[in-house]
């Protein structure tokens, strides 16, 4: 009897330890944390388009060749308007009321053509403060905005209503009207109020020269009128097909009313004091059109494309298929990335004051 009490004691003993031992202990639900934060590094998305460096473990060597140069300029870099360079072409036809025709063919008098800048063009825009003197870069020449609208033959200069128009050079009024009777664009009443200029001069391949400015509010200058650079020539507005207000300019080579017979404004607009252009042609057998291009350094970090169809035109001296205007002088990094972000392609490229620098880059070349 002695004996079963001791055992019975002790058990009782080590059940109020055990107890008081769990009592003691944190409780789970308050060991484990009820959400886990992690820290993610981000990266700020490059404007329109995101490019992912290969993923690929291996080092992977492009096939790609390029060729860089950097021409001899026509346009003084110690000011910010040039005048026209001395070295046009002397066969400089008197501009007349009736277009003037060629009877030879492009491609044969573009053979021999050197590569050397042919900046005629002053800015459409006055360069003061609270004007938009410079190309819209959304919406460049030969681009669709990403699919979203038709291929872009011409230029924006994006400005407010009323905002004054300016001859980009001396010549003649060619037409000065609504384009509701005499076509221009795809369709009748596309451009709206219209001015037409044929300026003096002929293009590097011997052929007249024309400027086209759309979507005017108003128009201050007529057919027969000779204009000088700087002229006022009417208001920016909407007219026409337009979204808001806005000067859409041209350079049109051959025929003022060959809707596709533009030329990229880019390599006609003398660049402001210490900018350049960039152009070149990219050739790629698997997707020749609408190759992202970017333009990278210190303080500057700009997109474009590779013209979006072959029915965009090159120009006749440099055979583009992509040009970026009003780039600051200095070294870049060139970036070639397809239609899903991956890097095809880099180089440095070195930007001078008033002048193009050209480059050729052959995808898929040596297999």
């Amino acid at each position: 009897m002695r004996h079963l009490l001791l055992v019975l004691m002790i058990g009782l003993s080590l059940l109020f330890t055990a107890c008081q031992s769990q009592n003691d202990e944190t409780p789970l639900s308050t060991a484990i944390p009820t959400s886990v934060t992690r820290v993610i590094n981000t990266v700020t998305p490059i404007p329109t388009v995101v490019i992912v460096e290969p993923t690929e473990t291996a080092t992977i060597t492009p096939t790609f060749t390029a060729t860089v140069t950097s021409t001899n300029t026509l346009v003084p870099t110690n000011t910010v308007t040039p005048t026209i360079p001395t070295t046009m072409p002397m066969n400089t036809p008197e501009p007349s009321m009736t277009p003037i025709a060629s009877e030879t063919p492009i491609q044969e008098a573009i053979s021999s053509l050197e590569r050397i800048d042919h900046y005629w063009f002053e800015r459409p825009i006055a360069q003061e403060e609270g004007k938009t003197h410079w190309i819209d870069r959304t919406y460049p020449y030969g681009s669709t905005q990403l699919g979203a609208r038709e291929v872009h033959l011409g230029v924006e200069f994006v400005n407010t209503r009323f905002t004054p128009i300016l001859a980009v050079g001396d010549g003649l009024v060619l037409f000065a009207g609504e384009d509701s009777e005499q076509q221009f664009g795809p369709e009748l009443n596309y451009y709206g109020n219209v001015v037409v200029i044929q300026h003096n001069g002929a293009s590097p391949e011997g052929l007249p020269v024309y400027t086209l400015y759309g979507h005017m509010h108003d128009i201050e200058v007529q057919s027969g009128e000779r204009v000088s650079t700087g002229d006022r020539l009417g208001r920016v507005g909407d007219s026409g097909i337009a979204i808001g207000s806005h000067l859409h300019f041209e350079v049109r080579v051959g025929s003022p009313y060959d809707f596709r017979a533009t030329r990229n404004p880019d390599l006609w607009i003398k660049p402001y004091i210490r900018y350049g252009t960039l152009a070149g042609r990219v050739y790629d057998a698997e997707n020749p059109y609408n190759v992202v291009l970017r333009l990278r350094g210190d303080d500057f970090d700009r997109e474009t494309y590779t013209y979006a169809s072959e029915g965009v035109n090159s120009d006749a001296v440099w055979d583009e298929n992509f040009a970026l205007g009003d780039v600051p002088q200095g070294t870049y990094e060139l970036l070639i990335s397809n239609e899903f972000g991956r890097i095809l392609f880099r180089q440095q490229v070195m930007i001078e004051s008033g002048k193009t620098t050209f480059v050729d880059v052959a995808m898929n070349a040596g297999g």
